[in-house]
Protein backbone atom coordinates (compact mmCIF):
# COMPACT_ATOMS: atom_id res chain seq x y z
CA UNK A 1 0.00 0.00 0.00
CA UNK A 2 1.63 3.21 -1.21
CA UNK A 3 0.57 6.68 -0.03
CA UNK A 4 0.20 9.35 -2.68
CA UNK A 5 2.61 12.27 -2.30
CA UNK A 6 1.31 14.41 -5.18
CA UNK A 7 -1.12 14.46 -8.11
CA UNK A 8 -0.31 16.99 -10.84
CA UNK A 9 -1.82 17.79 -14.20
CA UNK A 10 1.18 18.03 -16.54
CA UNK A 11 -0.43 18.32 -20.00
CA UNK A 12 -3.80 18.21 -21.69
CA UNK A 13 -5.76 15.46 -19.91
CA UNK A 14 -2.48 14.00 -18.66
CA UNK A 15 -1.53 13.52 -15.01
CA UNK A 16 1.44 12.47 -12.89
CA UNK A 17 1.08 10.70 -9.56
CA UNK A 18 4.00 10.50 -7.15
CA UNK A 19 3.89 7.53 -4.78
CA UNK A 20 5.91 6.80 -1.67
CA UNK A 21 7.00 3.23 -2.42
CA UNK A 22 10.60 2.78 -1.19
CA UNK A 23 10.66 -0.96 -1.82
CA UNK A 24 9.88 -0.37 -5.49
CA UNK A 25 12.01 2.78 -5.85
CA UNK A 26 15.12 1.00 -4.58
CA UNK A 27 14.70 -2.06 -6.81
CA UNK A 28 13.34 -0.81 -10.13
CA UNK A 29 15.01 -0.18 -13.48
CA UNK A 30 14.08 1.81 -16.57
CA UNK A 31 11.52 -0.22 -18.48
CA UNK A 32 9.88 -1.78 -15.41
CA UNK A 33 6.21 -1.17 -14.69
CA UNK A 34 3.79 -1.37 -11.80
CA UNK A 35 0.26 -2.79 -11.68
CA UNK A 36 -2.20 -0.66 -9.71
CA UNK A 37 -5.56 -1.66 -8.28
CA UNK A 38 -8.02 1.15 -9.00
CA UNK A 39 -9.67 2.22 -5.71
CA UNK A 40 -13.31 3.17 -5.17
CA UNK A 41 -14.35 1.40 -8.36
CA UNK A 42 -15.65 -2.08 -7.58
CA UNK A 43 -16.67 -2.83 -11.20
CA UNK A 44 -13.01 -2.68 -12.30
CA UNK A 45 -11.61 -6.08 -11.35
CA UNK A 46 -8.22 -6.06 -13.03
CA UNK A 47 -5.21 -3.95 -12.14
CA UNK A 48 -3.94 -1.29 -14.54
CA UNK A 49 -0.28 -1.32 -15.73
CA UNK A 50 1.81 1.87 -15.73
CA UNK A 51 5.43 2.37 -16.77
CA UNK A 52 7.63 3.74 -14.01
CA UNK A 53 8.00 7.32 -15.22
CA UNK A 54 10.72 8.34 -12.75
CA UNK A 55 12.24 6.92 -9.60
CA UNK A 56 14.03 8.50 -6.65
CA UNK A 57 15.62 5.83 -4.49
CA UNK A 58 16.76 8.40 -1.92
CA UNK A 59 13.29 9.84 -1.39
CA UNK A 60 11.67 6.43 -1.82
CA UNK A 61 9.27 7.67 -4.50
CA UNK A 62 8.17 6.62 -7.96
CA UNK A 63 6.11 8.55 -10.51
CA UNK A 64 3.55 7.27 -12.98
CA UNK A 65 2.19 9.20 -15.95
CA UNK A 66 -1.21 8.62 -17.54
CA UNK A 67 -3.98 10.10 -19.66
CA UNK A 68 -7.39 10.20 -18.00
CA UNK A 69 -9.34 8.55 -20.81
CA UNK A 70 -10.94 5.47 -19.25
CA UNK A 71 -12.91 4.63 -16.13
CA UNK A 72 -9.85 3.61 -14.16
CA UNK A 73 -7.62 6.53 -15.02
CA UNK A 74 -10.44 9.01 -14.47
CA UNK A 75 -10.68 7.69 -10.91
CA UNK A 76 -6.92 8.01 -10.42
CA UNK A 77 -6.80 11.66 -11.51
CA UNK A 78 -9.24 12.60 -8.74
CA UNK A 79 -7.15 11.09 -5.95
CA UNK A 80 -5.37 13.39 -3.51
CA UNK A 81 -2.15 13.37 -1.44
CA UNK A 82 -2.57 11.00 1.47
CA UNK A 83 -4.79 8.57 -0.42
CA UNK A 84 -3.45 5.03 -0.62
CA UNK A 85 -2.91 2.88 -3.71
CA UNK A 86 -2.44 -0.88 -3.85
CA UNK A 87 0.66 -1.20 -6.05
CA UNK A 88 2.35 -4.36 -7.33
CA UNK A 89 5.89 -4.00 -8.61
CA UNK A 90 8.44 -3.59 -9.92
CA UNK A 91 7.38 -5.89 -12.76
CA UNK A 92 8.75 -6.79 -16.17
CA UNK A 93 12.20 -6.50 -17.68
CA UNK A 94 14.32 -3.45 -18.46
CA UNK A 95 15.99 -1.57 -21.28
CA UNK A 96 19.58 -2.60 -21.88
CA UNK A 97 22.57 -0.41 -22.69
CA UNK A 98 25.10 -2.25 -24.86
CA UNK A 99 28.81 -1.90 -24.10
CA UNK A 100 30.31 0.90 -26.15
CA UNK A 101 27.03 2.77 -26.47
CA UNK A 102 27.87 6.13 -28.09
CA UNK A 103 24.38 7.45 -28.77
CA UNK A 104 20.99 6.54 -27.37
CA UNK A 105 18.33 7.62 -29.88
CA UNK A 106 15.08 7.80 -27.94
CA UNK A 107 11.82 7.93 -29.89
CA UNK A 108 8.55 8.70 -28.08
CA UNK A 109 5.11 9.19 -29.53
CA UNK A 110 2.34 10.65 -27.37
CA UNK A 111 2.12 8.99 -23.97
CA UNK A 112 5.00 6.74 -25.00
CA UNK A 113 7.13 9.41 -23.33
CA UNK A 114 6.07 7.96 -19.97
CA UNK A 115 8.93 5.45 -19.83
CA UNK A 116 11.74 7.70 -21.06
CA UNK A 117 12.58 10.18 -18.28
CA UNK A 118 13.69 7.14 -16.26
CA UNK A 119 15.71 5.90 -19.26
CA UNK A 120 17.39 9.28 -19.66
CA UNK A 121 18.01 9.39 -15.92
CA UNK A 122 19.69 5.97 -16.16
CA UNK A 123 21.84 7.09 -19.10
CA UNK A 124 23.54 9.94 -17.27
CA UNK A 125 26.68 7.82 -17.24
CA UNK A 126 26.77 7.89 -21.05
CA UNK A 127 29.57 10.05 -22.35
CA UNK A 128 28.02 10.22 -25.81
CA UNK A 129 24.74 11.64 -27.02
CA UNK A 130 21.23 11.20 -25.63
CA UNK A 131 19.06 12.24 -28.57
CA UNK A 132 15.31 12.50 -28.03
CA UNK A 133 12.63 12.53 -30.73
CA UNK A 134 9.24 13.36 -29.21
CA UNK A 135 6.02 13.69 -31.17
CA UNK A 136 2.51 14.73 -30.13
CA UNK A 137 -0.73 15.96 -31.68
CA UNK A 138 -0.32 19.53 -30.41
CA UNK A 139 1.97 21.45 -28.06
CA UNK A 140 -0.63 21.04 -25.29
CA UNK A 141 0.07 17.29 -25.26
CA UNK A 142 3.79 17.58 -24.50
CA UNK A 143 4.81 16.53 -20.99
CA UNK A 144 7.79 17.84 -19.01
CA UNK A 145 9.64 19.51 -21.89
CA UNK A 146 11.92 21.53 -19.60
CA UNK A 147 12.93 18.46 -17.59
CA UNK A 148 13.55 16.51 -20.78
CA UNK A 149 15.83 19.27 -22.10
CA UNK A 150 17.95 18.87 -18.97
CA UNK A 151 18.17 15.09 -19.40
CA UNK A 152 18.74 14.88 -23.16
CA UNK A 153 21.75 16.29 -24.99
CA UNK A 154 19.67 16.94 -28.12
CA UNK A 155 15.90 17.10 -28.62
CA UNK A 156 13.65 17.12 -31.68
CA UNK A 157 9.95 17.99 -31.21
CA UNK A 158 7.20 17.33 -33.74
CA UNK A 159 3.48 18.11 -33.71
CA UNK A 160 0.72 17.16 -36.13
CA UNK A 161 -0.49 20.76 -36.34
CA UNK A 162 2.90 22.50 -36.22
CA UNK A 163 2.09 24.29 -32.94
CA UNK A 164 5.55 23.40 -31.59
CA UNK A 165 8.62 21.96 -33.21
CA UNK A 166 8.43 20.60 -36.75
CA UNK A 167 5.05 20.01 -38.36
CA UNK A 168 4.26 16.50 -39.54
CA UNK A 169 5.15 12.95 -38.71
CA UNK A 170 7.94 12.46 -36.24
CA UNK A 171 9.04 9.33 -38.11
CA UNK A 172 9.83 11.48 -41.18
CA UNK A 173 12.11 13.68 -39.09
CA UNK A 174 13.70 10.58 -37.58
CA UNK A 175 14.36 9.10 -41.03
CA UNK A 176 16.25 12.22 -42.09
CA UNK A 177 18.37 11.93 -38.97
CA UNK A 178 19.10 8.20 -39.38
CA UNK A 179 19.95 8.52 -43.07
CA UNK A 180 22.26 11.51 -42.63
CA UNK A 181 25.05 9.58 -40.91
CA UNK A 182 26.41 6.24 -42.11
CA UNK A 183 27.85 5.39 -38.69
CA UNK A 184 25.83 2.61 -37.02
CA UNK A 185 28.18 1.17 -34.40
CA UNK A 186 27.44 2.29 -30.88
CA UNK A 187 24.03 3.78 -31.74
CA UNK A 188 20.83 2.23 -30.37
CA UNK A 189 17.16 3.11 -30.82
CA UNK A 190 14.78 3.10 -27.83
CA UNK A 191 11.13 3.29 -28.86
CA UNK A 192 7.64 3.58 -27.35
CA UNK A 193 4.42 4.96 -28.79
CA UNK A 194 1.41 4.18 -30.98
CA UNK A 195 1.52 0.99 -33.03
CA UNK A 196 1.68 2.69 -36.48
CA UNK A 197 4.68 4.70 -35.30
CA UNK A 198 6.47 1.64 -33.95
CA UNK A 199 5.83 -0.33 -37.15
CA UNK A 200 7.31 2.51 -39.20
CA UNK A 201 10.38 2.73 -36.97
CA UNK A 202 10.78 -1.03 -37.23
CA UNK A 203 11.04 -0.61 -41.01
CA UNK A 204 13.45 2.32 -40.66
CA UNK A 205 15.71 0.36 -38.30
CA UNK A 206 15.86 -2.48 -40.83
CA UNK A 207 16.49 -0.14 -43.77
CA UNK A 208 19.28 1.82 -42.11
CA UNK A 209 20.80 -0.99 -40.07
CA UNK A 210 20.04 0.17 -36.52
CA UNK A 211 19.57 -2.02 -33.48
CA UNK A 212 16.41 -1.08 -31.58
CA UNK A 213 14.50 -1.86 -28.40
CA UNK A 214 10.79 -1.22 -27.92
CA UNK A 215 8.53 -1.02 -24.89
CA UNK A 216 5.07 -2.34 -25.81
CA UNK A 217 1.87 -1.02 -24.25
CA UNK A 218 -0.29 -4.16 -24.18
CA UNK A 219 -3.00 -4.44 -21.58
CA UNK A 220 -1.70 -6.54 -18.68
CA UNK A 221 -4.23 -7.76 -16.15
CA UNK A 222 -2.19 -9.81 -13.68
CA UNK A 223 1.30 -8.46 -14.39
CA UNK A 224 3.27 -11.70 -14.07
CA UNK A 225 2.02 -14.13 -16.72
CA UNK A 226 -0.72 -16.02 -14.91
CA UNK A 227 -3.68 -14.78 -16.97
CA UNK A 228 -1.86 -15.10 -20.34
CA UNK A 229 -3.75 -12.03 -21.51
CA UNK A 230 -0.97 -9.94 -23.10
CA UNK A 231 0.50 -11.94 -26.01
CA UNK A 232 3.13 -10.42 -28.29
CA UNK A 233 3.60 -12.16 -31.64
CA UNK A 234 7.15 -13.33 -32.32
CA UNK A 235 8.50 -12.52 -35.77
CA UNK A 236 10.34 -15.84 -36.00
CA UNK A 237 8.73 -18.74 -34.07
CA UNK A 238 11.09 -20.52 -31.71
CA UNK A 239 12.40 -24.08 -32.26
CA UNK A 240 9.90 -25.34 -29.67
CA UNK A 241 7.06 -23.91 -31.75
CA UNK A 242 6.44 -20.95 -29.46
CA UNK A 243 4.81 -18.10 -31.42
CA UNK A 244 4.11 -15.62 -28.63
CA UNK A 245 5.79 -13.87 -25.75
CA UNK A 246 3.88 -12.34 -22.86
CA UNK A 247 4.31 -8.59 -22.49
CA UNK A 248 4.28 -8.68 -18.70
CA UNK A 249 6.51 -11.70 -18.10
CA UNK A 250 8.88 -11.62 -21.09
CA UNK A 251 8.71 -7.85 -21.65
CA UNK A 252 7.49 -5.19 -21.85
CA UNK A 253 10.86 -4.40 -23.50
CA UNK A 254 11.69 -6.43 -26.63
CA UNK A 255 14.15 -6.28 -29.53
CA UNK A 256 12.16 -4.33 -32.12
CA UNK A 257 13.17 -6.69 -34.94
CA UNK A 258 11.83 -9.74 -33.16
CA UNK A 259 8.15 -8.87 -32.72
CA UNK A 260 5.12 -8.42 -34.96
CA UNK A 261 2.69 -5.56 -34.31
CA UNK A 262 -0.96 -6.53 -34.59
CA UNK A 263 -3.12 -4.07 -36.55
Amino acid sequence: MAPIRAVDKVAKNTYRIRLYAPGIAQNCYAGNFVNILVPRCSEILWRRPFSIHQSDSYQGTIDILFSAIGRGTKVLKDLRPGDMLDVLGPLGNRFSYPPGLKEAIIVAGGLGIAVFPFVLQSLKFLQGKRTLFYGAQTKDNFCGIDDLRDLATEMHLCTDDGSQGEKGLMTDVLEKYLSADSERDGRELYVCGPTPMMKRIQALALTYGFSAQVSVENKMACGFGACVGCPVTIAHPKPDGKKYWLACRDGPVFPLSEIVFDD
